[in-house]
């Protein structure tokens, strides 16, 4: 194992991938015909696992499952296992090792992960990982892995290769990151606006200036190898190694419609049988620069890739949507309605239950709900007197087509959180221990990442362990904001006492739980 490497000294980011969450993941295998294992009863693998901020989520969320995590950085091992003692997982195991050297020992894996790994480590590692896949895979198990994609990183790689001409004598890492930075500003600023060189170069300068933050520069953009791959190259290495495309974790990007209906037409006039040579064809379509693709073992690769509607009602549900009436006015209830996003997905029925079902999504939001559950509240609600086959079977092709469309999520058994605070409302252990170490950002129960944007938040969220009521938390609360400064109106910084902070934080503290269930920190059943 190497004494040290370029994130033992500087820190990544720690960040959730809700796309690699194996209850995703096991959704997408159920949904093509894969039996993949539930997240609650499976064997996990990440292979650079970093400081395995997900990984201890995941061990909080499915106690009787197993994961692993292995990372070259002995720091970043070092930083997880901390947490890992601290918050008592005992079904989480993580190892400091260089893949190449590391065993992953006999018993197969049901899902193995990598991502932000694949496209930055040399050609023979990228091999090991593939082959580790062939290995030690289950046999209806998932791969997922991450890269740079092409052909959008071909103008990505025109500014890596600029920044990193200009830091070349530059070893200091906060040295490199501020003047490859004063660089992405002089290129975005002063590069010609001739032909079509110009505006490119112009927005992924600014791109990179304004929306990567330091660490993730210095480690992905200015790293000295950092291979896009376009999605044919990459499959013709997986099939060396007996593994085979099942599709992409962000599951809706690949979808045509996307592309509008005449646009759509002529994508699939060009398309043949060859499903990655199509997908092959819409990345050139969307310049796609970045890839979370699916692979299994070649044995368990459906021969269509139809998504089986009958799967759906084995899945939980989760959706941001809301009704709209269609031309302005209020339909009748077995009228069309359309339900949206706000990312501007829609979907449109006249199905009672359908509707019925979709407001339940939309009102439950954040937290998912089984389909069969669903189906049940959809059908008392309409009172409906059809078949419970037919309104299943409708309900069934509508969510997969709201899958397919990035409308709904649709996972496999979903980490559970609380839908309201209770009495002695209990917040995650881990992102306690995140806001306790000073981490502004944490982890939810989802899981993904949320902020606490005010050092009362921060503060709160500590104390939320159980063993408060509203009036112990309150006081509490108060305690500890005495202990800080805050800005006064002429902007000079002073310490209010307890009692000045009970009467301000009194008439909030329900707002902040209520918060607090929306973003999915509290612990439920």
């Amino acid at each position: 194992m190497s004494k040290g490497t370029a994130y033992d000294v500087v820190d990544y980011p720690p960040l959730i991938h809700v796309a690699m969450h194996p209850s995703k993941l096991g959704a997408i295998g159920r949904l093509l015909g894969v039996g993949t294992a539930s997240p609650r009863a499976c064997r996990l693998l990440e292979v650079g696992c970093g400081d395995a901020l997900q990984l201890l989520a995941l061990a909080q969320a499915y106690p009787d499952s197993h994961f692993v995590g292995v990372d070259l950085s002995a720091k970043a091992i070092g930083r997880g296992e901390a947490m890992r003692a601290q918050l008592g997982l005992g079904n989480l195991q993580l190892f400091a090792a260089d893949l190449t050297g590391w065993d992953p020992g006999a018993a197969p894996y049901d899902y193995i992960v990598a991502h932000g790994f694949f496209s930055w480590v040399p050609a023979f590692v990228r091999e090991h990982l593939l082959a580790l896949c062939k290995r030690s895979l289950a046999a209806e198990g998932i791969a997922y892995v991450s890269y740079n994609a092409l052909p959008g990183c071909h103008l990505r790689r025109m500014a890596w290769e600029m920044m990193q001409f200009h830091v070349r004598e530059v070893t200091d890492p906060v040295e490199r990151v501020r003047k490859a930075r004063e660089f992405l500003q002089w290129l975005g600023t002063d590069t010609l606006e001739r032909g079509a060189y110009g505006p490119a170069i112009r927005h992924e300068a600014m791109h990179l200036l304004n929306d990567t933050q330091p660490a993730v520069l210095y480690h992905d953009d200015l790293s000295s190898i950092n291979e896009p791959f376009s999605i044919t190259g990459f499959i013709d290495q997986a099939r060396k190694h007996g593994l085979e495309f099942l599709a992409e974790a962000d599951y809706h990007e690949f979808n045509p419609a996307l592309l509008g209906a005449e646009a759509q037409a002529r994508f699939e006039a060009m398309c043949g049988p060859d499903r990655v040579a199509n997908d092959q064809y819409l990345d050139f379509l969307k310049g796609r620069r970045f890839r979370q693709t699916l692979l299994c073992r070649t044995s368990a690769a459906p021969t269509d890739a139809t998504l089986r509607t009958g799967a759906v009602h084995g899945l939980d549900v989760s959706g941001h949507i809301r009704a709209e009436p269609l031309d302005g006015q209020v339909p009748a209830r077995a009228g069309m309605l359309r339900f949206a996003s706000s990312d501007g997905a829609a979907i449109s029925t006249n199905h009672a239950v359908v509707q019925a079902a979709l407001r339940h999504v939309g009102d439950l939001f954040p937290r998912p709900i089984r389909v069969g559950t669903l189906l049940e509240l959809a059908r008392h609600e309409a009172a409906s007197d059809e078949p419970l086959e037919d309104d299943a079977n409708a309900l069934a092709v509508t969510l997969a087509r709201a899958f397919e469309l990035g409308l709904v999520a649709l996972q496999l058994d979903a980490p559970r959180f609380a839908a309201e605070a209770g009495d002695h409302p209990v917040a995650s252990p881990l992102a306690r221990a995140q806001a306790a170490a000073g981490r502004e950002i944490v982890a939810n129960l989802r899981p993904s990442m949320v902020s606490l944007d005010s050092r009362p938040a921060l503060e709160l969220l500590q104390l939320l362990d159980g063993s408060r009521d509203r009036a112990a938390i309150l006081r509490d609360l108060a305690t500890r904001m005495a202990r800080h400064e805050v800005p006064a109106a002429d902007g000079s910084l002073v310490a209010h006492p307890p009692e000045w902070w009970r009467e301000q934080l009194a008439p909030r503290l329900e707002q902040a739980m209520a918060l607090c269930v929306r973003n999915a920190l509290l612990m439920g059943d």
